[in-house]
C-alpha cells in the first residue's frame, strides 16, 4: 500500500497543478484573457487557493515562464557535461534530447512566443529569454568550431549555426501539432543535425 503524502507533498503538488494549469491556459488565451478562476478549475482546487501559492495573477505568469525555463537550462548549458564523443556525436546527441523535451512542451513554447512577440510589454521576461539563448550559444560555439576544425561542421558562422539550430526546434514544436510520440520528431533530429554538418544516412545520430 502507497505510503500517504505528507503535508509538504502535498503543498508541492497543488502548487505543480497549478502550475500547469497555468501554463496551459495562459498559453491557449494569453495573460488579460485567463481569468485566475479558470486557472483554479483547471488545476481542480478553489480561486483563493491559488493565491496561496502565486501572490498575483503576475507573479503566476513570471513562474509559468521561468520555472520551466530553469528546468531545461541544464540541459542547453551543460552541453560536454550531459553528451558524449567527438563534436558530432555530442551535438547528436543534444539533439535527440532537446527535440524530446521540446516535442512535449507545446504549450510552453506557446507562452514564450507570447514574450517574445512583445518585449515592450514583458521586458524582465524576454530579458531572462535573451539571456538564455546568449549562454546556449556561448555554450556551444566552441563546439562547433572543434567540429568544423576536425571538418565535421560546416565552414559557416558557428554563433549563426547556434541560431538557426534555436530556431528550428522552437518552431517544430509551434508548427507540427503531432503527438511527441510520431515518428515524425525522429526524422526532425536528423534535419536539425543537417544544421551542424552533412548528415549521410544517419551518420552521427544516437538512437
Amino acid at each position: 500500500m502507497a505510503a500517504a503524502l505528507s503535508v509538504e507533498e502535498k503543498k508541492k503538488r497543488k502548487r505543480a497543478l497549478i502550475l500547469q494549469a497555468a501554463v496551459k491556459l495562459f498559453s491557449e488565451n494569453g495573460f488579460a484573457e485567463t481569468p485566475i478562476a479558470a486557472i483554479a478549475k483547471e488545476a481542480g482546487v478553489s480561486f483563493g487557493t491559488v493565491f496561496t501559492y502565486f501572490e498575483t495573477k503576475e507573479t503566476l505568469f513570471h513562474s509559468a515562464i521561468l520555472e520551466p525555463l530553469e528546468e531545461i537550462k541544464p540541459y542547453f548549458y551543460e552541453i560536454e557535461e550531459r553528451y558524449s564523443g567527438n563534436p558530432m556525436e555530442i551535438i547528436s546527441e543534444m539533439i535527440h534530447c532537446h527535440v524530446e523535451l521540446f516535442s512535449k512542451r507545446k504549450d510552453f513554447l506557446r507562452l514564450i512566443q507570447q514574450v517574445l512577440a512583445r518585449p515592450d510589454r514583458y521586458p524582465d521576461l524576454f530579458q531572462e529569454l535573451d539571456d538564455f539563448v546568449t549562454v546556449f550559444i556561448d555554450r556551444i560555439v566552441p563546439l562547433i568550431i572543434q567540429g568544423q576544425k576536425r571538418g565535421l561542421f560546416y565552414q559557416e558562422s558557428p554563433p549563426l549555426i547556434a541560431q538557426s539550430y534555436l530556431s528550428l526546434i522552437n518552431g517544430m514544436r509551434l508548427t507540427f501539432v503531432d503527438e511527441y510520440t510520431n515518428l515524425f520528431w525522429m526524422d526532425m533530429r536528423i534535419q536539425a543535425l543537417r544544421l551542424f554538418g552533412p548528415v549521410s544516412n544517419g551518420e552521427g545520430t544516437k538512437r
